[in-house]
Formats: C-alpha cells, structure tokens, sequence
C-alpha cells in the first residue's frame, strides 16, 4: 500500500503539472485494467501539413484574440483506475472569457458547482454556495496548453476526424514521465523536481511511466476543439494505475446562449 500511495501522489503531481484535475480513486482487487492507449499512431498517421507546435501556437492566439473565440461550451471526464477498480469525474460548463465560468462536476459521486465572475469565485455543494478559498481552483478548461509547446516538435498528425461535429486535424504526442518532468517549465513541477534526485523509487516510477496526449485543431477555424492525455504509471510488484482526462469545447462564439450569472444572484444564497 505505501509504494500504491507514493505512485498515485506521483501521478496527482504530473496531472495537476499538465492541467489535468478531479484526481480522485478508489482501491481495488489485484487486476489489470484493459485500455486502447497503446494504439501506435504511426499506424495510421497521415502528410503532416504544418508543425504540431504551430497549430498549438495559432489555436493559443485565436483563443485569445479572435471574437468567436471568447464564448464557448465544454464538457469532459476523468477516469482513474488503480488496478480493477476506477472512478469517474465529470465535468460540464461554459466560458465568457471577458466575464467568467461556471462548471457543474461530479466527484466520485458528489455534485458540485464552480462559479467564477471577475475576482469572485463560490462553489455550490448540496443546494448551498460557499466562498472558494482564497487560492483559487484550477477549473479553467484552457489553462496550461502552453506547458504542451516544448514537447509538441515530436507530436505525429493523425488522420482528418470529426470532433462534435467539426472536421479536425489531430496531432499526438507520447512520452516517458522522467522526459515530460526534464523538459517541462511549468513552475508546478518544481517541488517533484526537487524531491526526484533523492528519491530512486519515484525516478524508477518517472522512468516506466507513459503519458500521452492528443489534440483535435479544428481544419476552418483553427482553434483547440478536443484534446486528451492518458497518464499510466507503473505499481511496482502490484501492476499499474492510470489517469485518462478527455474534454470537448463546442459552440465556440455562443454569446447569446451562455449565461453566467450576476455576483448579486449567487451571493443572496452564501452560507459564508
């Protein structure tokens, strides 16, 4: 159980380094879990047309500057499986970017609600809203595409597919835990970087560990239509666990049909 627990803080660390959230599991019976992420994309890749990087690159700047581009919907998931047993989170909401977000999940079978306007950030949970504490939480669909650029050199095209509907150009990327930590500049990786060099059983892990990511460009448009990441992580003499995170964003420029709510309809209902 204690190589269990320094395996899944690992992988608690990489993901919220790589902007994946809702870590949550549950323990299980001894079992391997079956998943399709060791399809090999040079089975089937396609001409690449431009570099991954340069699509990453174009999708970040449209997001930020282009009008359609400041509205949109998104809903996803994240599983977790540590060995037979898996635990599902779910995540839903909309963005204005000049205003804010709202996100309704469900976290290992709870419901809650995030909330953002401007500076002010609540949480509902079991009808009553809250203040989020002061160190905001991480919800922001978009946040942290821009750790994926030093490693996307290496990324292969796939061939053109639909992505809710939008024709996309999908781009992949694999790599071991010990290369994502090497490169990475994302300051959250700070603190597992210093603990690594004294600790060969987590560099063991780093080494034997496989993350992969897939981003869906939209072919028109240009911006980040879908995108997943898949984390497995070896359990030594007891198997693997592992961490898929998927997300679509749609509806892209929807002004007139998202709707966040004032401050002043949340906070009449603040516990505190």
């Amino acid at each position: 159980m204690r190589k269990r627990t320094k395996a899944w803080a690992l992988l608690a660390a990489i993901c919220t380094a790589s902007m994946l959230g809702g870590c949550t599991y549950e323990s299980g019976t001894k079992a391997f879990t079956t998943t399709n992420f060791d399809t090999k994309p040079e089975q089937t890749t396609t001409a690449q047309t431009e570099s991954a990087a340069e699509w990453l690159k174009t999708a970040l700047e449209k997001g930020k500057t282009e009008k359609d581009a400041q509205a949109f919907w998104y809903k996803g998931y994240v599983i977790n499986r540590i060995l037979s047993r898996s635990t599902t989170s779910m995540f839903d909401g909309a963005v204005l970017t000049d205003k804010g977000y709202n996100v309704g999940t469900r976290i290992a079978a709870q419901p809650y609600t995030y909330y953002r306007i401007g500076d002010k950030r609540y949480i509902r949970s079991n009808d009553y809203w809250v203040t989020a504490p002061d160190e905001p939480l991480e919800f922001d669909v978009l946040k942290g595409f821009e750790d994926w650029l030093p490693f996307m050199d290496r990324a292969v095209q796939l061939p053109d597919e639909k992505a809710i509907g939008v024709v996309s150009v999908p781009f992949q990327v694999k790599m071991t835990g010990a290369e994502w930590l090497a490169k990475s500049q994302s300051p959250l990786f700070e603190p597992l970087k210093k603990l690594v060099g004294d600790r060969p059983d987590l560099e063991y892990i780093l080494k034997e560990s496989t993350i992969k990511a897939t981003f869906w460009f939209g072919k028109e448009d240009r911006l980040i239509h879908q995108y997943e990441t898949w984390i497995i992580l070896p359990l030594p003499e007891a198997g693997t666990m592992d961490q898929q995170v998927k997300f679509n964003l749609y509806k892209y420029g929807d002004t007139g049909g998202i709707n966040i709510k004032e401050p002043e309809e949340v906070e009449k209902y603040l516990l505190y």
